[in-house]
């Protein structure tokens, strides 16, 4: 009797800390869901960057496909009450503090705070003539304002903080070990994201890219690559539907960690 009592102790804990501990991102994506269901009562406009915006972020924080459309996968995980957004990754990335993957199937780039969804931006990547590339990249450096070089020469240079300077007003820089000139950053073509579009680096929504520049660190870890690649690295991200699913329940996730998945309205029932 005492291990048991011990033993829903401990889960008590695990519960609460979950529910008024974890980081903001949960509630930032209720905010968002709640301004894009308001924006598809009154008629979604997709051509007003605002409510695109809004489409393109609930897209990425519910791991869909991420194109700017209200489709039907988009409508289900706006109606559906019962979702639950699974994201499995290796042990090795549930060691680091801050963990970055893009996904380049979805256009997803998910940051990972020990293992635990910290947050979720949708990106634009690079065409078919110059892909982002699969890769395992650490960031090595970081600048406000960054000067754009033109490309070596096909285009006109661009200092940094003018309104068309394609990187924006943020850039993380990719380590050169294999690939040289990536890295992530901000735009001047804001309906650019969300689309196949770069020359291979990695576009963000301005604010969401000043965002993530304020609290991830130089040595961060980001991994790039497509669903089938991530898989093979032991990422897998997906939203996932069920019905009569209890307020609370805890998967086990390759036998290494329990997660706990709660409803959206995050009640707390002890009995």
């Amino acid at each position: 009797m005492l291990r048991y009592n011990k033993s829903v102790s401990i889960l008590i804990v695990m519960i609460i800390f979950f529910v008024f501990f974890t980081n903001v991102g949960f509630t930032t994506s209720l905010e968002n869901e709640s301004v894009l269901k308001e924006y598809v009562s009154s008629g979604y406009n997709g051509s007003i960057l605002e409510q695109r915006n809004a489409v393109l972020k609930f897209q990425a924080e519910n791991n869909l496909l991420v194109d700017g459309i209200i489709g039907e996968m988009t409508n289900k995980a706006l109606t559906e009450d019962n979702k639950h957004i699974i994201d499995i990754v290796p042990e090795e990335i549930e060691k680091k503090q801050w963990f970055i993957v893009i996904n380049k199937t979805k256009k997803i780039l998910t940051v990972y705070n020990y293992g635990e969804i910290y947050n979720k931006y949708p990106v634009a990547l690079g065409k078919a003539s110059s892909p982002t590339p699969n890769h395992k990249f650490t960031i090595i450096n970081k600048f406000v304002d960054p000067y754009w070089g033109g490309m070596n020469g096909k285009f006109q240079p661009i200092k940094g903080g003018e309104p068309n300077n394609p990187l924006g007003k943020r850039w993380l820089g990719f380590s050169t070990e294999k690939y040289v000139g990536y890295g992530i950053h901000g735009n001047s073509a804001p309906f650019s994201i969300g689309k196949y579009i770069s020359a291979g680096c990695i576009r963000m929504i301005n604010e969401d890219v000043e965002e993530l520049f304020e609290y991830i660190p130089v040595k961060t870890d980001v991994w790039i690559g497509t669903e089938e690649i991530l898989e093979k690295w032991g990422i897998i991200q997906y939203i996932e539907y069920q019905k009569n699913e209890k307020i609370c329940s805890l998967k086990l996730i390759n036998k290494i960690r329990w997660q706990i998945m709660l409803q959206p309205a995050m009640y707390l029932i002890l009995m």
